[in-house]
């Protein structure tokens, strides 16, 4: 029973942060570019950003308890790899959050600016690919011993 629930949290946590990722990737920042110029996109997505990075903090922080149950009552030890994955993709948002706050500072067209905003691209992607393993391990894995 609790398992279960830890579950339920790790799943409704990983598919609210991998569904708010692939619809801010694959729908929003392409409409915004596309609609404004580029100095307008920019500063909407900025004003877009801290909410974006506060679903994955929230919905990131019930997956990693909801892996956590499930580690602490599976007979497996997929559970804690499980755990590590949810941890690590915590990890990569909170430090993405943190890098935003400096990007915030600087000025757009710097380089600097363009290399955090590589990294943070590159950490999203990172994030995504470990939330969609994160699904295989739980299916195959996990989930099977139920």
């Amino acid at each position: 029973m609790t398992r279960n629930i830890g579950r339920l949290l790790w799943m409704m946590g990983t598919g609210i942060w991998l569904g708010t990722i692939l619809f801010f990737s694959l729908v929003v920042a392409e409409a915004v570019f596309k609609v404004l110029p580029m100095e307008d996109a920019g500063k909407l997505l900025v004003q877009i950003f801290p909410a974006y990075y506060g679903i994955g903090l929230w919905a990131g922080g019930a997956a990693l308890v909801g892996a956590l149950i499930v580690a602490w009552f599976s007979s497996r030890r997929m559970g804690w790899v499980l755990f590590a994955q949810a941890f690590i993709s915590w990890i990569l948002v909170l430090y993405a959050n943190s890098m935003l706050h400096v990007m915030n500072e600087i000025r757009s067209t710097s380089s600097e600016f363009a290399q955090l905003h590589g990294e943070s691209v590159m950490i999203n992607t990172v994030i995504g690919i470990l939330l969609i393993v994160g699904f295989i391990i739980e299916v195959w894995f996990v989930g099977e011993s139920t």
